[in-house]
């Protein structure tokens, strides 16, 4: 039998090897001019291998537009359609294929749609591996090895690739972040029993040291509640412009990593909540059975985004990096948005068409899944006096999932919510696939704080934010029965500066701006205040002494 078996395995064709990957930075001078990007890979065995260009990612489109000069040794290469490439060749043949990343738009990443693509500039890059890899079709689990080329002088180049040369598998690959930069800072530290590495490009308000010392705070609170130890974990930070001098933040998880977009004028709140997020992304939805792919991977947003933001405001008070206080207003942001938001009442299946053309939509699956996720955790403690929550559920999730991801964090999330409190199927019907209004309870959080329901003005700029932002500051969108037009604001004016702070949705605190009317240098400030709606806020009790807010922090985050 020994012999039978050795020879029916050398009558096999070897297994081909791993897919090599090489990446570097090309410099024409002094200035980056393109990414070099070199994969080595053994041709298919019937002599055909394809591979596929960079095209479509997480609402961006025509990514194939940054790849040139592509070619091909060891095999003739034929373009097929935008992105797919076809390589005929010897049987099982070493090939390389050559090509270069360049930057297909002009000027700086600015806000006003995600900044997913390849940012190169003359002295750094951005790269997400969705944008940089060409993917070679085949076995979903072959393996893929990555290294960068030569380091130019004076520059610095990370990637959560760097955790090890060889890499899981092509997904792995390109669920990634590479950066690089002249002058660019890299601060490491451990943590949890891994290490953390921060890579930040450009100057900011606070101190790359300081990022890394709430990341590591984040890392150590997250790993003692998921139980998960000693992993390496990469963060990339890129300045964003917003044109007419307003905020934004952009951030995506990676699995051991995340990027972050973001204005360098970034305030210490937004900062905590956009870096607890995105790391809680290292377990929801991929450790707890993932979420569906291809078009319909929105319709699981509110559990994949929705309870990584409950989770996020647990974890920050959990961990001391928020006070209670803290904790409630941000609470409350999300609370008076979801109240205030025009398609609240959205069905589910209306999410997948509209998540990456309209804003409301957009923000809807973090809004109701929180929501959501609030009043499950309630009802669990209500029903167990007090021995069970949702943190029970969202562990017994991970244990179901065993580390498969196959779409099935819903599912696990129904049958794990039945081991500990009845059945979620009539919530699903009315709030998930029906969009029905999530009331909460005023007792949210029994005698540490009240939730109140009143009619408040929404937040309401009276101008369309991202279109203006597009158009490099110059006023598009006025509503003409907005309160912006009713101070004097009008289309075809130019932003020039903003006098008011940050506001991201407090209707009571004046928006003023600077504008170029024409020429003529005015001044427009008003009350941004909208259409009266039901919104719910959360009140601490007054008068808690230190051991009372201690056991509320505890109540509050579920620790």
């Amino acid at each position: 039998m020994g012999l039978v078996a050795l020879g029916s395995g050398a009558a096999r064709s070897a297994a081909p090897g791993p897919v090599s990957y090489t990446v570097t930075p090309e410099l024409k001078g002094a200035d980056l001019d393109a990414l070099a990007v070199d994969v080595r890979l053994d041709g298919d065995a019937d002599g055909e291998t394809w591979m596929r260009l960079p095209e479509n990612w997480s609402g961006v489109s025509d990514l194939q537009k940054a790849i040139h000069d592509v070619r091909a040794e060891g095999a003739k290469l034929q373009r097929v359609g935008k992105a797919e490439l076809k390589l005929t060749h010897a049987p099982g043949a070493p090939i390389t294929v050559r090509y270069r990343v360049r930057q297909d738009f002009k000027g700086e990443l600015s806000a006003g749609g995600p900044p997913f693509r390849a940012a190169i500039s003359k002295d750094r890059f951005t790269g997400l591996g969705w944008a940089l890899f060409a993917e070679v079709s085949g076995p979903v689990g072959r393996p893929v090895e990555f290294r960068w080329g030569p380091t130019p002088a004076g520059w610095a180049l990370a990637s959560d690739l760097d955790h090890s040369v060889r890499v899981a598998n092509t997904g792995e690959l390109l669920d990634s972040v590479l950066v690089g930069g002249r002058g660019m800072r890299i601060v490491e530290a451990p943590a949890a029993g891994g290490r953390l590495r921060v890579a930040v490009h450009g100057d900011w308000r606070f101190h790359p040291q300081e990022l890394s010392n709430l990341l590591v705070k984040i890392t150590e609170a997250s790993a003692g509640f998921w139980g998960d130890h000693g992993e390496d974990f990469f963060v990339a930070v890129t300045p964003l412009r917003a044109p007419g001098g307003g905020t934004a933040q952009y951030g995506v998880g990676l699995g051991d990593a995340f990027s972050l977009w973001t204005t360098t004028d970034v305030d210490s709140a937004a900062l905590k909540h956009i870096v607890a997020h995105e790391h809680q992304h290292v377990w929801f939805p991929t450790r707890v059975g993932g979420v569906r792919t291809g078009k319909d991977e929105p319709l699981d947003y509110w559990l994949s985004e929705g309870f990584t933001d409950f989770y996020t405001l647990r974890l920050l008070l959990r961990s001391g990096l928020w006070s209670l206080e803290e904790f409630v207003e941000d609470y409350n942001r999300i609370l008076r948005a979801y109240g205030a938001s025009p398609v609240k009442t959205a069905p589910n299946n209306m999410i997948p068409a509209a998540f990456w053309e309209d804003p409301a939509i957009a923000d809807l699956p973090y809004q109701r899944g929180l929501v959501l996720a609030a009043m499950w955790d309630y009802r669990l403690r209500t029903s167990s006096g007090g021995r069970h929550d949702m943190d029970d559920v969202v562990l017994a999730m991970k244990t179901r999932a065993g580390g498969v991801q196959n779409g099935r964090a819903v599912e696990n999330l129904r049958l794990s919510f039945r081991q500990f409190g009845g059945s979620l199927d009539s919530d699903f019907t009315t709030y998930v696939e029906g969009g029905a209004a999530v009331i909460l309870p005023a007792d949210l959080f029994g005698d540490c704080a009240r939730v109140t329901t009143t009619d408040e003005p929404t937040f309401d700029r009276g101008f369309d934010t991202a279109r203006t932002n597009e158009a490099g500051g110059v006023v598009a969108g006025v509503d003409p029965d907005g309160p912006a037009f009713r101070a004097g604001l009008r289309n075809g004016m130019r932003i020039t500066g903003r006098l008011t702070p940050a506001n991201t949705g407090d209707a009571k605190t004046d928006l003023a701006y600077r504008v170029d009317a024409g020429g003529a240098e005015k001044i427009i400030r008003y009350r941004p205040e909208g259409r009266r709606v039901p919104i719910q806020q959360i009140e601490l009790t007054a008068g808690m002494d230190a051991a009372k807010r201690a056991a509320c922090a505890k109540v509050m985050s579920g620790g």
